[in-house]
């Protein structure tokens, strides 16, 4: 069988949030590739005599060391049908201010030096983690054979159930409901107080065999669902025999775990919850539990995949603004309740009534107020952030809270598969039982359908836009644009393609064969533009056979970096949304008006990447009704009859 190119494509900038940040899944994905090519062991090295330090000894490199990797990434993924290589050049001082956003984003600290917060000449750098659970999951889903590429994965290293934001395909933004926070509140929170003490032993981390067959990262899986059925949270008298021997982890450290300490990463498994104070004074008034500030920060920084600090603030404003959480106001509190959320040490809140509601603190009574019956806080105002993209404009947040009351009010018989998948709660829970019954790929190919079709209709908008541009033509800026969204839209039918359609695929589909392999004649005939290369110009495809290429080529630091993390990016998150069902039509004559009079290769390149656009266009819409029509009749109703639904379900 003759190889070819299916895709290639050459970029030299990243893709940014409305606030200039880089897109997390560029983050996590360039990470990753630092990580695996740096072929990192568990050589000892002899660091000077630290009595504080046990995780200096393996594991480690140099910053140099990762910007010189970083000039070459190269990754070289096979299957049964493809092989797809990704490659990033990046310059030095780009390297350099990446390897200080992925140490901000507690990626990376310095096991020499815990309480650094920014990477150094001649300090030696280590995965936290949380690093190591994005590797895992990097690998888990490109198909990377990470026990022998990469054995930080089958170390103690690798601790954290990453608990996985959901993010717009489009903005990069964090997508959330009131439902979806109650989730991660009680995540938060953890299954019983998590109370802080000096003397406490080190926190139990899973077995390897667990870590490794189990997926990282925290789709709701482990979430014990509040009104089902289960034992409290106090151990039984025989529990202790059946546990396996506690693991501990090398970042354990009394100190380093204190919730006051300044130590750069301070938790390294995320199912215990935030460290907590009980029975801590305020002004002569004892409360049973509380935390600081920066502790919940310092959760969220290393227990999620979070990447930017400011994020985690942000999700913290809404912990408050769903009157989950509440300031403390008596001294040595500075908590207040007309300022936004702010992570300091001096800073205490409490649980409100409604977090105790929904927590999974079972067997314990729920003290908003001290023994004497004061009050020691005040109820959540609304709250404004200063990135007044938190919430784009009230109505949609009235119309938010309107369907989360509907969607808490809604039986078994009234609930529907739409209500479900446009919820990002109700779709991870969803999720947490289609990964039992082993058919998650379903709702996965579901979703990225979803997301090339909202890539497919941005880039008709452009086309559109460039019908009415002075004389019919395209301007240079609306040129790149198409040239950009194409090969958006090309990979990620690439990835579709290779992921779950063509024979032999990591998670082939059980679709209709005709419609199986329309798809493959489209996508693999000589003359689709899935064999082009676009680099903002497009050629004629290769003449020998070259792997596929998904690079970042050469990228400058104002393309890239904007702003530098070091003065603060401001994040941006949005309401779930009902996913697009409806596609838009793709005529040979927008094709044709949105390219002429300008003849040249250029253009005749476009028109066939077009072209072939029509065809899988509405084949893939094809592929994503039948996947839905799959959920909708097979699992869903099995769905709703089971214990994953019954906290949002009337009975």
């Amino acid at each position: 069988m003759t190889e070819f190119t299916l895709h290639e494509a050459v970029s030299n900038v990243f893709d940014r949030t409305a606030n200039g940040a880089i897109f997390t899944r560029d983050l996590k994905t360039i990470y990753s590739l630092m990580i695996i090519c740096l072929n990192l062991t568990d050589q000892k090295h002899k660091p000077a005599l630290n009595f504080m330090n046990k995780t200096s000894l393996h594991y480690r490199f140099s910053l140099q060391e990762a910007i010189t990797v970083m000039g070459n990434l190269q990754l070289n993924i096979e299957s049964s049908s493809t092989s797809t290589t990704l490659a990033y050049n990046i310059k030095p001082e780009l390297g350099r201010k990446l390897l200080k956003i992925f140490f901000s984003a507690r990626l990376l600290h310095t096991p020499a030096d815990r309480t650094r917060d920014e990477p150094k000449d001649k300090v030696l750098l280590q995965p936290t983690p949380k690093g190591v659970a994005v590797v895992q999951s990097y690998c888990k889903v490109n198909g990377v054979e990470y026990q022998s590429k990469v054995p930080i994965v089958s170390s103690s290293f690798n601790s954290m159930d990453l608990f996985i934001f959901e993010r717009s395909s489009i903005t990069g933004t964090v997508i959330y409901s009131e439902y979806f926070i109650h989730l991660l509140f009680a995540r938060f929170l953890g299954p019983k107080p998590n109370v802080w003490n000096s003397t406490n032993l080190p926190d139990s981390i899973p077995s390897l065999e667990h870590r490794l067959l189990m997926d990282d990262e925290f789709d709701f899986c482990n979430y014990n669902i509040p009104n089902q059925a289960s034992r409290p949270w106090r151990d039984s008298p025989n529990s202790a025999n059946h546990r396996p021997k506690p693991i501990e982890s090398p970042f354990h450290h009394n100190y380093f775990t204190n919730p006051e300490s300044d130590s750069h990463v301070q938790y390294y498994v995320s199912n215990v919850g935030v460290r907590l104070y009980r029975d801590h004074s305020f002004a002569n008034i004892k409360v049973k539990y509380c935390f600081n500030a920066k502790a919940s920060w310092q959760w969220l920084m290393d227990c999620t995949d979070l990447m930017y600090p400011n994020e985690a603030t942000e999700i913290l404003n809404l912990f408050y603004k769903y009157g989950l959480i509440e300031p403390i106001t008596l001294p040595p509190s500075t908590s207040t309740s007309n300022k936004k959320f702010a992570p300091l040490k001096t800073s205490f809140y409490a649980v409100s009534k409604k977090g105790w509601s929904i927590s999974q603190w079972e067997g314990l009574q729920k003290p908003l107020y001290v023994s004497n019956g004061e009050d020691i806080g005040t109820a959540a105002q609304d709250i404004m952030s200063n990135n007044q993209t938190i919430l784009s404009d009230n109505s949609s947040m009235e119309a938010d809270s309107n369907s989360q009351t509907s969607l808490f009010n809604k039986t078994r018989d009234d609930l529907d598969i739409k209500t479900v998948l446009s919820d990002p709660g109700l779709r991870y829970l969803f999720r947490l039982y289609l990964e039992k019954e082993y058919c998650v790929e379903n709702l996965d190919v579901y979703m990225d359908i979803r997301h090339f079709s909202k890539r497919m209709t941005i880039l008709l908008g452009v086309l559109e836009l460039g019908k009415k541009s002075a004389e019919g033509s395209s301007t240079v800026s609306q040129r790149r644009a198409i040239v950009k969204l194409i090969n958006e839209c090309l990979s990620s039918a690439y990835n579709i393609y290779t992921s779950y359609i063509t024979i032999g695929a990591p998670y082939q589909l059980n679709i209709d064969h005709m419609l199986r392999e329309r798809i493959s004649n489209t996508i693999l005939h000589i003359s689709s533009p899935l064999s082009t290369h676009f680099e903002h110009s497009c050629y004629t495809p290769p003449s020998r056979p070259e792997p596929v290429y998904l690079r970042i080529q050469d990228a400058t630091d104002e393309q890239c970096i904007r702003p530098d993390i070091d003065k603060g990016c401001d994040v941006s998150l949005v309401p779930g949304t009902v996913p697009q069902t409806t596609p838009r039509t793709l005529s040979h004559g927008d094709v044709g008006r949105d390219l002429s009079p300008i003849k040249s290769p250029t253009s005749e390149e476009i028109t066939r990447s077009l072209n072939t656009l029509e065809k899988l266009y509405p084949l893939l819409e094809q592929v994503g009704q039948q996947i839905l029509k799959m959920l909708e009749f097979d699992s869903f109703p099995k769905f709703v009859q089971s214990e994953a639904s019954k906290d949002v379900l009337k009975q």
